[in-house]
């Protein structure tokens, strides 16, 4: 199970394609939150696996499905 929790405002595209890959590559289930502030976590089985606020930036393709 994934979460993927996006700034409504700043990543709508990119939390969308993430979650797409993740189907693909995956069959990931994957589910969208809507957040504020920047946000952009990428949380597996609880665990959080990706943080914007951590890393400071966006995550480059690959980096989550990788």
């Amino acid at each position: 199970r994934v979460e993927i929790t996006y700034c409504v405002n700043e990543t709508p595209p990119e939390a969308a394609g993430l979650a797409d890959a993740l189907k693909e590559q995956f069959g990931a289930v994957v589910t969208l939150k809507k957040g504020g502030g920047g946000i952009f976590d990428v949380v597996v089985d609880g665990e959080l696996v990706y943080s914007k606020h951590q890393t400071g930036r966006h995550a480059n393709p690959g980096e989550v499905e990788g």
